[in-house]
Formats: C-alpha cells, sequence, structure tokens
C-alpha cells in the first residue's frame, strides 16, 4: 500500500487531477475510493483527511453530488463542523449550488471574523487558498502571483503553494523561478514524480534560452526526468524529457531507451498517453 499512498498524495499535492483527462478523474475516484475504504494503517490523519478532501473534489468533478454531499457529512461527525477541511468543502459546496460570489463571500466573512486572529494556521492556509483559487478567474496572473508569493512567505513549507506558483513562473516564460519553485516543492516532497518532471521542463526551456549554459541545463533536465520515471515507470511526461534531452545531448542508450519506453506506452496505457508519446515519436 506504500507505493498506492505516495502515488495518492503527489497527484494530492501537485493538484494533478485538476487536469487530468476525464477518463483519468473518473478511474482515479474509484481508485481512491477503493484504497481509502481499505483503511491504510501507515496512513497519518492529516494525509487522510488530504485524500478524503481530494475524493470529495473529484465526486465533485465526476458530477457526483451525492457522494460529495456524503462525504461532507461524513467529514463533518467525524471532525467536527470547525475543521480547516470543511471549511473548503462548504465553500465548494456553494460554488456549485449558488455559485462562485456565495462561496467568496463566506471564505471572506470567516477570515475576516475568526481565522485572522486564531491560531489554527492549516484552517487560515485552507481557507486563504480557497479564497485565492475562487478570486483567480477575476484576477491578473500577475497578481495572481503576488498573492501566492504572499501566502508562501508566510507557510514556507507548503509543497501545493509552490507548485501552483512554479506553474504561473511557467506560463510568464519565467523558466529560472519555476524551477526554483519545483525546487521547493522536492524540498519538502522528495518523491513527487510529477514535480521532477515539471522541473525538467523548467530547465529543458531554460537551456533552449540560455546558450551559454545550455549542456549543464540540459544534464540537469535529464538528470530530473530519470529522476521522474525511476519513480513512476510509465510516467510520459518523464520519458519525453528523457527522449528530447539525450537527444540534445547525443546519449544514443538514453534515446533508445526513451523510444523504447514511450513505444510500450503507445500499446499499454490509456488513450491521451498514448497519443501523446506517438506525437513525441514522430518529432524526435
Amino acid at each position: 500500500m506504500e507505493i498506492l499512498k505516495d502515488r495518492y498524495l503527489t497527484i494530492c499535492s501537485t493538484k494533478y487531477y485538476t487536469a487530468a483527462p476525464a477518463h483519468e478523474v473518473a478511474s482515479l475516484w474509484d481508485q481512491l475510493k477503493t484504497y481509502l475504504g481499505a483503511g491504510d494503517p501507515t496512513l497519518s490523519e492529516l494525509d487522510y483527511m488530504s485524500l478524503t478532501h481530494m475524493l470529495f473534489d473529484l465526486s465533485i468533478y465526476n458530477g457526483k453530488d451525492v457522494e460529495a454531499e456524503t462525504l461532507f457529512k461524513t467529514f463533518r461527525d467525524r471532525f467536527g463542523s470547525s475543521s480547516p477541511y470543511l471549511h473548503v468543502m462548504q465553500a465548494t459546496l456553494l460554488q456549485v449550488n449558488k455559485g462562485d460570489r456565495e462561496a467568496e463571500e463566506f471564505l471572506t466573512k470567516l477570515l475576516k471574523d475568526a481565522l485572522e486572529y486564531e491560531t489554527d494556521i492549516i484552517d487560515y492556509l485552507l481557507v486563504s487558498k480557497k479564497l485565492l483559487s475562487i478570486r483567480r478567474k477575476s484576477i491578473t496572473k500577475e497578481e495572481y502571483l503576488k498573492q501566492l508569493l504572499g501566502l508562501a512567505e508566510k507557510f514556507p513549507v507548503d509543497g501545493e503553494l509552490w507548485y501552483a506558483i512554479a506553474q504561473e513562473y511557467a506560463s510568464l516564460g519565467q523558466f529560472e523561478q519555476a524551477a526554483y519553485s519545483l525546487e521547493e516543492v522536492l524540498c519538502i516532497a522528495p518523491f513527487n514524480y510529477v514535480a521532477f518532471a515539471q522541473l525538467s521542463e523548467a530547465l529543458y526551456y531554460r537551456a533552449l534560452r540560455e546558450k551559454k549554459d545550455k549542456d549543464s541545463l540540459l544534464q540537469q533536465s535529464l538528470s530530473n526526468a530519470l529522476r521522474s520515471v525511476e519513480l513512476s515507470e510509465n510516467f510520459v511526461k518523464g520519458w519525453a524529457f528523457v527522449a528530447v534531452t539525450s537527444k540534445e545531448l547525443s546519449k544514443a542508450k538514453l534515446l533508445n531507451l526513451s523510444k523504447k519506453k514511450l513505444r510500450e506506452i503507445m500499446v499499454g496505457c490509456n488513450d491521451t498517453d498514448k497519443a501523446t508519446a506517438k506525437k513525441i515519436l514522430e518529432n524526435l
């Protein structure tokens, strides 16, 4: 169960499920529900709450509103109405049933009237992140990034914040800052294969731009891509960057290995990964 636990916690911390294809989201809901139902004895209470919250989100994404309501009530019965995760779940249900404005007003009032002056830093952080995610659609990328950095200054060991910061820097083409942010993620979660692949990508694009240190950056990119696939053998993004960096560095053995693995992914993985692997192979 240790491998499953690490996989689900990685998906949770990077919020990979928020951008995954619909069939993966549906499959992940089934798998995670089974895992949590089995009762892994090595799962801490904090990790259990995080994964339960992810199952709640997956229920929302899959249109399983009744399941989401049931999880909300189960969570409330177990942890009480003042649970930090319960506040975020309640805001999500408000979004679904009444819209973003109702959810934003609920969270803003919660922060203003209670959490700003209490000592529950977990609640303050979770509510702040949820509120920022709702406001994201109405503010600029620069303002969103500024507010993320402000939260990270208050909560420097929150890997989810650093991952979101990395995504924003990358979208702005600021790959050096993106790489730094991903290194922060990996200091907090050293087995996060998604973050290793993202770091490989950021370093690769830095290498294309900064000709002076190109080979050094490509080697760093390759090393992180290899670490990614070491942790998750069929992770297509990891193999993609093993392929492109080994080609740039004229490492024939690694290039051939990556091609072999990408062909295996084309045969034995989901449709999205198959299509991605095929596209990469066509362009090598």
